[in-house]
């Protein structure tokens, strides 16, 4: 499938699996294989084509640019909700030191074709996002959790506070993102206004609620 217009605006999702940057190729390699059949399976689930998109790979982590047919709001809803289940189902009897624990970024921005993957001012922003900080800190603050999701203060906006989804905007958590911005923090399950992103622990004592009962959803 072609481009059609290079500087066109795309949506981006990109998703790291937290933990798995280490030295040792032999357990990196089948997580990078078990991962991408979960989200190859959670995408087709909530009725995306995976085999569409444009994917740059490296090591654990994935930067897709979907293509104008995939719309933004089952992205941002649908993918995550069932993306959620799968690696939920992954992790169910693992030890914590095998389990998939994914950061996800979802931004809608210019992306351009290039030598290594791809360029544009977009591109930027959803690496920051799925970097940044308080992404990271979720992970640590709320063990339990196998994702944790955030979108661009535009995706936010124009896609989950104009109710465009099933998600509650209460659902959401406004954070700092650096080199300036804010983006919005969504962990499935949890309360994510109870979580301490300071690099603490979870505030509540009670576990999170299965994935498909969230009244997020």
């Amino acid at each position: 499938m072609g481009w059609g217009d290079d500087f066109s605006r795309r949506v981006l999702v990109s998703v790291d699996a937290n933990g798995y940057g280490g030295p040792d190729s032999r357990r990196r390699y089948p997580v990078q294989e078990r991962l991408s059949r979960i989200l190859d399976a959670a995408a087709a689930r909530a009725g995306l084509d995976r085999r569409r998109w444009h994917r740059h790979c490296g090591g654990d982590r994935e930067l897709a640019v979907l293509p104008a047919s995939e719309p933004e709001h089952i992205a941002v809803d649908a993918y995550v909700r069932e993306l959620t289940m799968g690696l939920t189902d992954h992790n169910y009897d693992l030890m914590e030191g095998a389990r998939i624990r994914v950061r996800m970024a979802v931004h809608h921005g210019v992306a351009i074709p290039a030598t290594n993957g791809f360029a544009g001012q977009g591109v930027a922003v959803v690496t920051r996002l799925v970097d940044c900080e308080p992404a990271r800190n979720a992970l640590l603050a709320a063990p339990g959790a196998s994702l944790v999701v955030v979108v661009s203060g535009q995706v936010f906006a124009e896609t989950v506070a104009r109710r465009h989804t099933t998600l509650s905007p209460r659902g959401f958590r406004k954070v700092p993102v650096r080199d300036g911005g804010d983006a919005w923090l969504y962990v499935p399950g949890f309360d994510v206004h109870r979580l301490d992103l300071s690099g603490g622990q979870f505030l509540s004592l009670t576990r999170p609620a299965p994935a498909r009962a969230s009244s997020d959803w």
